[in-house]
């Protein structure tokens, strides 16, 4: 267990080059890897040392910069506001501070308890090391079989008391907008009830806003422990999942270790439930894991570059090279697909997160200049390359906030709660754009896109840059679809159509009746998807000079 009685300090690691950062992640420190950075004269990391760890790196030949010790606010602690009711409205049923694991747990219950046909609550089958009761919170509403499901998480690491309170705070306001049939609203970002509908109806959504409660609980017990990170028997719980569990990147076998990866992986009841909900539910296909610090968005891998062309280069081999940043010798092989999902779905959440209070987050890889394995990111990213027959699940972590100019590292885990409530303000509308980009017609309706998206791609000629700036703007208009029921159901009948002919024909005809109809499900789409109107006007304009052609004409 972590020696919680050394003095600690935080503090910045200076190194001369990458390959040094990777030398520090096999000493098992309690170094924050989204910190990572190159400097003019190399590069550097964030921590929190024992004065031994510092005297140790100092003689290895690095600079330590010791940040001056700032005296930490006392902790904002919320009180209990007995039974939640909806009616109450989410400035007055969430009241400021930083709340406990029972009062998590109510949460989750008193909101399964108030929309009982849209939530649930779903008990987590072990407990915590201390016999704490784990559950998620369960959003499913419409009568829709079929549906991709999203796991939403925080609070792994203990200290980390913000992110929880944001997932808090996202869980009532949607309960809220459901029960009063109102809006979501964020500070520059309005999301009607039409949307909020459109997510329930059309996800499956878990809700885990407690992973560590053991941990969170001994932050909230004493001063001296704000900054334990792990859980009871201190295991960092983000370096126990099973992805590259023995490599030692970034993880200890030292029980005394802030990163603990601990014996083996899935040691942990708190991992093992988490792993249960993938198991239990297979149609889960994204997760977002949040974290702090650094106002980050980071998508796999953890372990090493990404690269795009070589399969053998994985996981699954091993490497002696895996985890040195940029060596040209081993980069790990990450589908050119997936990349893009990413790279599009992550600009989406960065794009949305300056409206509140225009903060701007960074996207980037994991993997950064320091690498981390055993990580929840990479197991649930990992488990369809494993075994083929489990759908793919992405994963995004964000790490929000960051330390005032000069002022107290610890108030980036831990802020004043004016200042959660500005990260709830950011991370808000970003946990809607991940949803919103997940969305999309299942059952019936995904087959006939599938195979309208497969005619399409027969002929596809200079009309592919069109194409795919639609695609990049497929959330908002499925949500301008689903607005407009007359507009959704004339492209229906045109796919429909169009789907028809090409099992006949393989470059079927468009046909003007066809046309017309995409033309005026495409002209209620600009009206209420601005930032789409050029694409859609240019796809009308295509569509009506294409009709009675054959389809590769069109597209040509």
């Amino acid at each position: 267990m972590p020696d919680t009685e050394a003095a600690r300090h935080f503090v910045t690691v200076s190194v001369d080059d990458r390959d040094a950062l990777r030398l520090l992640a096999q000493r098992g420190l309690d170094l924050f890897p989204s910190t990572a950075r190159e400097t003019a004269d190399g590069a550097a990391i964030d921590g929190y040392l024992r004065d031994a760890e510092i005297a140790a790196i100092a003689d290895s030949g690095h600079d330590v910069l010791v940040h001056p010790d700032v005296e930490a606010a006392p902790l904002e602690t919320a009180p209990d506001p007995g039974t939640r009711t909806l009616s109450a409205g989410p400035e007055t049923a969430v009241p400021p501070g930083y709340r406990d694991s029972i009062q998590f747990e109510g949460l989750i219950r008193d909101m399964a308890q108030s929309l009982p046909d849209t939530l649930s609550r779903i008990q987590l089958p072990e407990r915590s090391v201390q016999g704490k009761p784990m559950s998620a919170l369960r959003m499913r509403g419409g009568d829709r079989a079929e549906r991709p499901g999203v796991i939403l998480m925080a609070g792994a690491h203990a200290r980390e008391l913000m992110n929880p309170e944001v997932l808090y705070n996202w869980i009532f306001r949607m309960a809220y907008a459901l029960s009063s049939q109102t809006s979501v609203y964020y500070p520059g970002s309005d999301y009607g009830y039409s949307i909020v509908k459109l997510l329930v109806d059309s996800l499956d959504i878990f809700v885990v806003p407690m992973v560590n409660p053991d941990g969170r609980d001994i932050v909230m017990s004493a001063e001296h422990l704000r900054m334990w990170r792990g859980n009871s028997r201190g295991v960092d719980l983000n370096r126990n999942y099973d992805f590259l569990f023995d490599s030692g990147l970034g993880t200890s076998t030292d029980p005394a270790s802030e990163v603990y990866r601990g014996p083996h992986a899935f040691s942990e009841p708190e991992t093992r439930d988490i792993r249960w909900l993938l198991d239990t539910f297979p149609h889960i296909t994204a997760v977002l894991d949040l974290h702090s610090y650094s106002e980050l968005i980071l998508h796999p891998w953890g372990d090493d570059d990404n690269q795009t062309t070589d399969p053998a280069q994985n996981f699954r081999v091993p490497n002696p090279d895996r985890g040195v940043p940029n060596d040209g010798r081993y980069r790990e092989y990450i589908p050119q697909g997936d990349l893009d999902w990413f790279l599009r779905v992550g600009n989406r959440m960065r794009d949305v997160i300056p409206k509140a209070h225009g903060r701007t987050y960074t996207l980037q890889q994991s993997f950064g200049l320091y690498p981390t394995t055993a990580t929840v990111d990479d197991y649930t990213f990992s488990r369809h390359f494993v075994n083929p027959a489990l759908r793919k699940v992405r994963t995004f972590c964000i790490e929000t906030g960051k330390p005032p100019v000069g002022g107290d590292y610890l108030g980036a885990f831990q802020p004043p709660y004016s200042e959660v409530y500005n990260v709830i303000e950011e991370i808000g509308p970003a946990i809607m754009e991940l949803l919103l980009e997940i969305v999309c017609p299942t059952g019936p309706d995904s087959l006939l896109l599938s195979e309208a998206a497969e005619v399409l791609a027969r002929h596809m000629g200079s009309s592919r840059e069109l194409y795919d700036g639609l695609v990049a703007h497929g959330p908002g208009i499925l949500r301008a679809l689903g607005d407009a029921p007359r507009a959704r159901a004339k492209a229906t009948i045109a796919l429909k159509r169009l789907t028809e002919a090409a099992r006949l024909n393989h470059d079927p005809v468009l046909e003007s009746d066809v046309v017309e109809k995409l033309a005026e499900a495409a002209t209620a789409i600009g009206e209420a998807v601005p930032e789409a109107q050029a694409l859609v006007k240019e796809f009308v304009a295509r569509a009506e000079r294409a009709a009675g052609q054959p389809l590769s004409a069109a597209l040509a």
